[in-house]
């Protein structure tokens, strides 16, 4: 497996990789689909990210296919530029081999180098097995949305989370 910066070439690939992850788990808050009838979310978030140098995607790849992202999105406002908030997401037949905690290894330090000092992120309360990979990464919760999705009929919470960079 190889964790890279996303390239231009990638689009497509990564507009898949989105639209399974969306059919795979419903922790993404999309239903399968929905991000291609929103006229290609992934497509246009992909094409903000790469048009912007405080911002930055980073794929896993195997074997030529992708298996993993990692977002970091920066304000360009300068009294938001030092924050950045993350994504992650990775395929199923890939979780629990380590492809996250690369991901985030890579990210964090593309984060430094920038003169990133916070980064920050929102999980849904139910998502036990992400929110203890970033307790292990050493992300802290700072507070909870109450009732801010609506998957599946119901409300849920998601949690605040992040990490402070030296």
């Amino acid at each position: 497996m190889k964790v890279r910066k996303i390239a231009l070439s990638d689009r497509e690939a990564y507009r898949q990789l989105r639209a399974t992850l969306d059919i795979e788990s419903s922790m993404w808050g999309a239903s399968p689909g929905e991000r291609e009838s929103l006229s290609d979310y992934a497509g246009s978030q992909f094409d903000q990210v790469l048009c912007s140098a405080r911002s930055a995607i980073f794929v896993a790849e195997e074997e030529g296919a992708l298996t993993g992202f990692l977002s970091l999105e920066t304000s360009a406002w300068k009294s938001l530029s030092c924050t950045t908030t993350l994504m992650v997401g990775v395929l199923s037949s890939h979780q629990g081999k380590g492809v996250s905690s690369q991901l985030f290894e890579c990210s964090q330090r593309w984060a430094s180098n920038e003169g990133i000092h916070r980064i920050e992120l929102l999980v849904l309360v139910n998502n036990v097995s992400a929110i203890r990979l970033y307790k292990k990464l050493g992300y802290a919760q700072e507070g909870i949305r109450k009732e801010s999705s609506y998957l599946g009929g119901k409300f849920v919470d998601e949690i605040f989370m992040a990490k402070l960079l030296q």
